[in-house]
């Protein structure tokens, strides 16, 4: 098909607005992406056009716009005909085309054929659907996988899992980082798992389309029905969905061995963590990371405790990050990331500290900048002190020593966690700068710390009431 100049995904979407549905019209346009990707890569060095070649090169030219808009998808979908047989039949991406006009589509199809980088259109297109999400399926922001990425450092030949892929954006930032570090495509083997097929569907084009593979399976929930059961992983890593409800499926998930204690069906939180942690390699490498919502680091519901508590004393938990407000769309509150491992001692792929019977707590819950209205991100600068905090307190190569920051960072030992912090593992609990009595000279010099602290948690509050009117205004 013929290049035009440049055409703005959001103006293709604007000149079909009122004619096609906005999922349907994103839908169309992630079909198109995975059809120009197989037609090129199809017919790269051979003579004569394959099928996708021809639907994409022909059939989408020639008549077209005499065409309606289940003719059009026809087209497509029979361009994609081997590419299904080989990965997943498109169901949910297949849009909603009837008493649609294939002149409609027009902007649609430019939009494609003139992207000079398609995988970025398919990530914008991603973008879009997670702004416009309202319930259902979402996708974690690039910025948040590039970090989880970064603290589990994936490496050539290691297995990489996420039991709840979702668009398999994780997967594809641990595949971009073992590339980045001098790894080739390919090295790294991707496993995915999602109860929506949607998110199968997604993630299953999306991997193709930046030319990766990976083993998908789904629809399931990796909590009742693991389709990689009898298989663990180097690199596991997750972004569930929080405080769900109803994820036993009627008491099957309460069936599995929990080595810590029986999650309660009213809320996975620690059935995922749980999860991760299964599912690490025995080998002192397997590791893990998974995205939990705030309250997981300090409730105090029985259950929920004891988990935590088993995770703990049991030395897998190896760091908690604390992260800002609005950083996901569907999750407003501050959030925290776990890290987990089987050792914390000294060896090539951790560092040369010993940190058993110790937890990192990092609190980065003040780093967020303002992506949009009502959005947030977290900046690079504030995701490369993460991981170099974690990488310096494990004695990573080329990283300076290790040392506590007050309001930053601090090193726990994990009996102190227990016996009298109470397993309350909220990293903004313990970072700050203790008030010892005999560090004032006289009740005037207190007065004055007290009152410049007052201040402070003064400004702090503002600075929150500001961030939650800001968060609040989009509704």
């Amino acid at each position: 098909m013929e290049r035009a100049s440049n055409v703005p995904l959001g103006g293709a979407l604007d000149a079909v607005r009122g004619v096609l549905a906005p999922a349907d019209a994103l839908h169309f346009v992630m079909l198109l992406i995975l059809l120009r990707h197989e037609a090129e890569r199809e017919n790269e060095g051979r003579p004569g056009l394959s099928r996708a070649g021809h639907a994409w090169s022909v059939d989408l030219n020639q008549s077209l716009w005499m065409r309606d808009g289940l003719e059009v998808l026809s087209v497509v979908m029979g361009g994609l005909e081997e590419w299904e047989s080989r990965h997943i039949r498109l169901r949910d991406l297949s849009p909603d085309l009837r008493d649609v006009r294939g002149s409609d589509l027009e902007p649609l199809v430019r939009c494609v054929a003139a992207a000079q980088k398609p995988t970025s259109l398919f990530e914008s297109c991603l973008e879009h659907v997670q702004r416009a999400a309202k319930g259902g399926d979402y996708y974690t922001p690039a910025g948040i996988a590039a970090l989880l990425a970064g603290l589990m450092e994936p490496r050539p030949g290691e297995r990489v899992y996420d039991p709840v892929c979702g668009s398999g954006g994780l997967l594809l930032k641990a595949d971009e980082y073992v590339q980045a570090h001098g790894g080739r495509v390919g090295d790294t083997a991707l496993y995915g798992q999602d109860s929506s097929r949607n998110a199968v569907e997604t993630a299953a084009v999306n991997l193709t389309v930046h030319g990766v593979e990976g083993s998908l399976q789904g629809p399931a929930s990796s909590l009742t029905d693991d389709r990689f059961e009898s298989r663990t992983f180097d690199v596991i890593v997750a972004n569930p969905p929080f405080n769900q409800a109803g994820w036993s499926q009627g008491g099957r998930g309460l069936h599995r061995g929990w080595r810590y204690g029986i999650p309660p069906e009213g809320n996975a939180n620690f059935a995922w963590a749980q999860h991760v942690v299964s599912k690490m390699s025995a080998t002192d490498s397997g590791r893990g990371v998974v995205l939990l919502p705030t309250a997981a680091a300090s409730t105090s519901k029985s259950a929920e405790l004891g988990i935590r508590a088993g995770l703990v004393e049991d030395d897998v938990l190896s760091c908690v990050v604390e992260l800002p407000a609005g950083l996901l769309s569907h999750v407003r509150n501050p959030v925290t990331l776990w890290l987990f491992t089987r050792s914390k001692k000294p060896r090539t792929g951790w560092g040369s500290v010993d940190r058993s019977g110790h937890v990192l707590l990092i609190d980065a819950s003040d780093t967020a900048a303002k992506a949009g209205r009502g959005r947030r991100s977290l900046p690079h600068e504030a995701r490369s002190r993460i991981i170099e905090t974690f990488a310096a307190w494990r004695g990573a190569p080329g990283q300076a020593a290790y040392e506590d920051v007050p309001g930053w960072c601090r090193s726990v030992a994990t009996a102190e966690v227990g016996a009298v912090q109470d397993y309350d593992l909220l990293p903004s609990r313990h970072v700050g700068v203790p008030v010892s009595e005999h560090e004032y000279a006289d009740k005037e010099e207190r007065v004055r710390d007290l009152t410049g602290e007052l201040h402070s948690l003064f400004e702090a509050s503002h600075r929150l009431e500001t961030e939650l009117l800001d968060l609040l205004s989009q509704w």
